[in-house]
């Protein structure tokens, strides 16, 4: 059963919004929404770069600064390892951008390394080690992105091999500390790290390294005292940042870096915005690179290892990014083919588990897919609202037990797994991720003791009442309200992202239309409210195409929806996007 709740408004909140100048709806609107403590309301709905953070803050920056300058300097051979996803290919993106295009480090003296999901896994896998250590020209620095935080063992063979590691993150600290063989570990997680935002995605914890080389260049002489700000490459922080899903609401960075980063894709910067924009409206917003741009990125790394889709990022004509765009289409595709079987097979699993009164949703298929297994966890979380892990065979080791975890609100994934590895220390093979998201592997005959162990875990945290599906409000409006003014107003809260979503209100009407649309678990629909027709799309309003229709027309309904401004042939006009709907009453 669905749970429909209206946000909480801070008051205080709220009236220092209309205070300071902004719409009652935008005040309130921000007033449900949580909020960095050092900015104001007007900040929050103005960002601007003069409010990020200062990176000297973050533990080892300067350590890491002067030995990733006297690499460039003197010449080395330096390597770039990042995860397979978004964030990594956006973090290999503004290092490999500003290495060779910013400092003047040629090409061939950066190495990229980025490990195949379905072959390698997750990290600085073993595999990409012995990779990097066989490599020519070998590099005598690596620096990792989105990854390193847990991998002590390999940059331990790293360093024996002469081999400095410089580790960029945002994941969570493992239990027993960070890696200790690294030269430097640049994480905002640390508990001994004064950076004030723990939020930030692994992409801007690369650009802030960058920012900080930059300077450590100028006051050595080696590049010039004009050279410019790294600010041109938060676009790929951007884009990282959203697909990602970190908090836009609880960042004081997040929110600036989005913003100004969406500027300068819309500005098109890059071949690769140009090309990529043509996928979209005339303007990219941040649900585009949550929804189109993201998956299309995403796709690559789930499939295959990546390399395509930072080739994309950064091509350096036009006409090579649409070949780049071409590879990663097919690859979509593919994707989502894939996902579409495997969360109807899921569903079945979650269905009967629920029956079972379980608290966390294990879902197992033997010919699963892992390069699809987030977005397939994610999707039955959504369903259900309960945690969710998704596991398979790995690829090329069928001993082995990959998945990926989700989690719900006052629930945390990576801390629910530690309890899992407290309880039962030799179970995991290897464990990671934050507060929402989750990656694991174990052996294969410890499926059935970590389902028990997991939904042990789950029952700590979490109380009967905290499960099912919740979708939050801004509250109801009048059908009066809504129009183009309206959606434009709510506009000036973009960007938009988790934590900081979009506008979602509340209607009541007679549904006039229900008519399934693409594969049939669209449909478009009409609602007839005080004398006036809305139009809008539902998006995924049933599992699959013979499931019944959940309403009927001619229904009294309440509906739940965005506001949206569909655009087409230059012509603009107000819509919805209907989020849930039931009977009224």
């Amino acid at each position: 059963m669905v749970k429909i709740c209206k946000r909480p408004t801070n008051k205080k909140i709220e009236a220092e919004g209309i205070k300071s100048g902004l719409k009652p709806i935008i005040a309130r609107i921000l007033a449900n929404r949580p909020q960095p403590k050092d900015l104001t309301p007007l900040e929050i709905v103005t960002p601007k770069l003069s409010q990020l953070q200062n990176p000297n803050k973050l533990k080892d920056i300067d350590k890491a600064t002067k030995r990733i300058a006297k690499a460039i300097i003197a010449g080395e051979c330096i390597g770039l390892e990042t995860d397979h996803d978004c964030d990594g290919q956006t973090s290999h993106a503004v290092l490999h951008y500003n290495l060779h295009n910013r400092f003047g480090h040629p090409i061939k003296l950066i190495r990229s390394y980025i490990g195949n999901r379905l072959t390698e896994g997750y990290g600085l896998s073993q595999s990409v080690t012995n990779r990097i250590i066989a490599d020519s020209p070998k590099p005598s620095l690596v620096i990792t992105a989105d990854n390193g935080s847990s991998d002590e063992p390999r940059i331990a063979q790293l360093k024996a091999q002469g081999i400095d590691v410089i580790v960029t993150d945002h994941h969570a600290i493992p239990a027993d500390g960070y890696p200790k063989s690294a030269f430097a570990v640049l994480n905002p997680t640390r508990d001994d790290c004064e950076y004030g935002d723990k939020y930030i995605a692994g992409c801007m914890v690369a650009w802030l390294l960058m920012t900080v080389v930059r300077r450590e260049l100028i006051a050595s002489g080696f590049i010039a005292k004009d050279t410019a700000s790294l600010a041109d490459s938060l676009d790929f922080v951007a884009c990282g940042t959203i697909a990602d899903c970190v908090s836009l609401a609880r960042s004081q960075n997040n929110r600036v870096v989005v913003d100004y980063g969406l500027q300068l894709i819309n500005h098109g910067t890059r071949s690769c915005w140009r090309i990529l924009k043509k996928l979209v409206t005339n303007t990219v917003f941040s649900e585009d690179l949550a929804f189109t741009v993201g998956p299309l990125l995403n796709s690559d790394g789930r499939l295959a290892s990546a390399f395509n889709s930072v080739s994309l990022l950064l091509s350096a004509t036009d006409k090579d990014a649409e070949r780049w765009v071409t590879v990663l289409q097919e690859h979509n595709q593919e994707r989502k083919a894939i996902q579409k079987k495997i969360v109807q097979q899921g569903m079945q699993q979650a269905y009967s588990q629920c029956r079972e009164g379980k608290y966390a949703l294990v879902i197992f298929l033997e010919d699963g897919h892992p390069g699809v297994h987030g977005i397939a966890a994610s999707r039955i979380k959504e369903k259900f609202g309960q945690p969710t892990v998704y596991l398979a065979p790995k690829f090329n080791d069928k001993t082995i037990i990959t998945g990926s975890a989700r989690g719900i609100d006052n629930f945390h994934v990576r801390d629910a797994l530690q309890v899992v590895a407290d309880r039962v220390p030799d179970l995991f093979v290897s464990f990671g991720g934050h507060h929402g998201a989750g990656g694991l592997a174990f052996k294969r005959d410890n499926l059935a003791k970590f389902q028990v162990e997991f939904e042990k875990a789950t029952q700590l945290q979490l109380k009967k009442a905290d499960l099912g599906p919740v979708i939050w409000t801004d509250g109801t409006v009048t059908a009066g309200e809504l129009g183009l003014k309206f959606t434009n107003v709510l506009r000036q809260l973009e960007p938009f992202g988790r934590e900081f979503e979009a506008p979602v209100f509340e209607l009541t009407g007679e549904l006039t239309l229900l008519k399934p649309v693409g594969d049939g678990t669209h449909a478009k629909v009409a609602l007839a409210c005080d004398g006036r027709i809305i139009n809008g799309i539902w998006f995924n309003f049933r599992d699959n195409a013979e499931a019944p229709l959940p309403v009927a027309v001619g229904s009294s309904v309440l509906v739940v929806f965005t506001p949206k401004v569909n655009e087409f042939r230059g012509a603009r006009r107000s819509t919805i996007q209907v989020v849930y709907m039931c009977l009224d009453g």
